[in-house]
């Protein structure tokens, strides 16, 4: 049985990552160049990649006959977004994975229940991956000879 603090906590990451910026960007079809595509593949890669883990966090919390939260809409401010170009997002993206990190990890480090520790690390490892290829995007590329 998990304690009602982890089922808040975990109820908390479900809502907080099936909300954010990454999520969003996902489905808000950010302006690139042709030669820029595969920047905008692997970042949808990362999209799906969240987007998985965290389904498994919620799938969790049903096998558990926990209810799971009510997401809601996305923050207002995330709409000034839409349709903006790659490499103008691709920094924000970083900084907010950063945060949601940090966050997670603090989230993780009030869950004592080993059952329900599991999916949010998984969550936490990918989101640490996604942020170093994220990471890898925005470092500068050498120049051909």
């Amino acid at each position: 049985m998990i304690d009602s603090q982890t089922e808040q906590i975990l109820q908390g990451i479900v809502r907080r990552e099936s909300r954010s910026l990454l999520s969003y960007i996902g489905d808000a079809f950010p302006w690139t160049t042709a030669s820029r595509s595969p920047t905008l593949a692997t970042l949808n890669d990362a999209v799906k990649a969240e987007s998985a883990a965290v389904s498994a966090l919620g799938r969790f919390l049903v096998r558990r006959k926990l209810m799971p939260p009510l997401l809601g809409a996305y923050p207002a401010g995330f709409t000034a977004l839409n349709f903006v170009a790659l490499d103008y997002l691709l920094p924000r993206l970083i900084d907010e994975e950063h945060r949601t990190i940090a966050g997670l990890a603090l989230d993780l480090a009030n869950i004592t229940d080993e059952a329900a520790r599991a999916p949010v690390e998984a969550l936490l490892r990918v989101k640490k991956k996604n942020l170093a290829v994220m990471e890898a995007l925005v470092a500068p590329q050498p120049v051909p000879a």
